[in-house]
């Protein structure tokens, strides 16, 4: 196979920042309710809405797929998104605000399910970790400037000072809807169409802009052979083979239980309702909105430097280690809460305090340079085309699920047990650590054929090239056998 030596600013991995806005929306739309909860005018407006309402304004998404092509399937999404933040943005009513919201996760469940299969359907083999890494650093840039938008919120003085932070929401959503209608399709999703010519035009406008000509033909074969096998077997699947077949369920495990390690890894948790805690020791409104905008400072530089090391690491190490590291986190957690409780009238330990914050950051910086962007990185690598999309569909209905559960639980566990809560985080990263130690494959520099291998399918380029090989010296014997004669 032809080599590449490809710049690390290549046209895949700069597309894959425009897609990656999606990521920013998913980040802004996680992190701009956080602020929110904190802010007197908007728990004045809804009533003080009780932890279960809580819960369900914070926990309201939406998951989708759809077959309209890439790009039109993000444009999709985009509208939704537009018109879910104009709701938010002008609700009059908590039914108005929920509704926003459900519109936003529909927008963000549609995108950032297309998006990073996207990346990683026009990136080489060598920089695809990085292509789909760019979304979990998008994330948490979403996150930062929904967080530092609630402080300047906090600053003005205003009833309808929470208004602004949703109608910003609307902003990263049409310009990724505008931007990626100039993007070229999917070269491999318009193979599985049969339009190979706008496949192959596609691909060499990804790559080289086509000047490398040997490169760009000998690729585009390989992507054409695996797309010849794969609509044979295409419509063959139904949603009882996921689980029939050993190498299938392998699979599925492999893609769907990294995303519910993250979810069970309590991040979601500590974005979400950080503010709650941050009360609880007895911080003021912007004191409140000051240490979670800082919060929200840690995950963009942690993902930007996880850009340079998650080519050259194990994905297993990387799993395992974080797991691990989120676990000791939640226990000092655990502790500092435990040994030194914020009491109301009582002065409160601020070395014990400082120690709490720093652990919660800690959670953010793990979590965003380890455990996040392989998120982003395995079930691509994992799931073949003819899997897919059922596949994602399954991993979207368990994030979505352990999300939702989290969100709405998290509140009444706080008011009810206090920091007895943590304790789950400990046990949950625990043996998430352990099943990743047990369980999961190395994928790092594999090739999809390899990965194939790996989960013990059948090799579909080396038969392929064993059948031709086989072909050609029979052809060979039969011409000299006609020499012969």
């Amino acid at each position: 196979m032809a080599r590449d030596t490809s710049p690390w600013l290549s046209k895949p991995f700069l597309t894959s920042i425009l897609l990656g806005i999606g990521g920013f929306l998913y980040g802004y739309d996680s992190g701009i309710i956080t602020p929110s909860l904190a802010l007197k005018s908007f728990l004045t407006y809804f009533g003080n809405p009780d932890a279960p309402l809580r819960g369900a304004i914070v926990a309201s998404v939406g998951i989708t797929s759809d077959r309209l092509g890439r790009r039109r399937a993000i444009a999709f999404g985009c509208i939704w998104g537009v018109i879910g933040g104009a709701l938010m943005a002008g609700a009059v009513h908590v039914a108005m605000l929920i509704m926003g919201r459900l519109l936003v996760g529909y927008a963000v469940g549609t995108i950032t399910g297309v998006a990073p299969v996207f990346g990683a359907e026009i990136a080489k083999t060598e920089e695809r970790a990085r292509v789909t890494a760019v979304n979990q650093m998008m994330v948490a840039w979403g996150f930062f400037v929904a967080l530092w938008t609630g402080v300047g919120e906090g600053k003005w003085h205003n009833s309808n000072q929470w208004r602004l932070g949703f109608a910003i929401q609307s902003i990263p959503a049409l310009i990724l809807g505008v931007g990626v209608l100039f993007l070229s399709e999917s070269p491999r999703w318009l193979c599985l169409k049969g339009r190979n010519e706008e496949a192959e035009k596609a691909f060499r406008n990804y790559h080289y802009n086509g000047s490398n000509d040997n490169w760009c033909r000998t690729e585009f074969t390989v992507i054409q052979v695996n797309i010849a096998e794969e609509l044979q077997t295409q419509g063959r699947l139904s949603w009882a083979d996921l689980f029939k077949t050993p190498a299938f369920r392998k699979r599925l495990f492999v893609g769907s239980f990294v995303w519910a390690a993250a979810m069970l890894s309590g991040i979601s948790f500590v974005q979400y309702y950080q503010t709650a805690i941050y009360a609880t020791l007895q911080f003021s409104q912007d004191q409140q909105l000051l240490v979670s905008g800082l919060y929200g400072s840690v995950a963009p530089v942690a993902c930007f430097l996880s850009l340079f090391f998650v080519d050259r690491i194990g994905r297993k190490k990387i799993l395992i280690f974080s797991s691990s590291l989120l676990s000791v986190c939640y226990m000092i957690i655990t502790i500092l809460a435990a040994v030194y409780p914020a009491r109301p009238g009582f002065p409160t330990n601020e070395a014990a305090q400082r120690g709490l914050i720093a652990c919660i950051f800690a959670v953010s910086a793990n979590y965003s340079a380890l455990l996040g962007p392989m998120t982003w990185i395995i079930p691509p690598e994992v799931f073949t085309t003819e899997l897919r999309a059922k596949a994602n569909a399954i991993v979207q209905v368990i994030h979505y699920s352990i999300s939702l559960v989290i969100t709405q639980c998290s509140p009444i566990a706080l008011a009810e047990v206090g920091w007895k809560y943590y304790i789950l985080f400990i046990l949950t990263n625990a043996i998430c650590a352990v099943v990743f130690a047990l369980f999961y494959p190395e994928t790092r520099g594999k090739s999809l054929e390899e990965i194939d291998e790996i989960f013990g399918d059948v090799n579909i380029v080396r038969e392929l090239d064993a059948d031709l090989a086989e072909k050609a010296g029979a052809e060979e014997v039969e011409v000299r056998r006609s020499m012969a004669t």
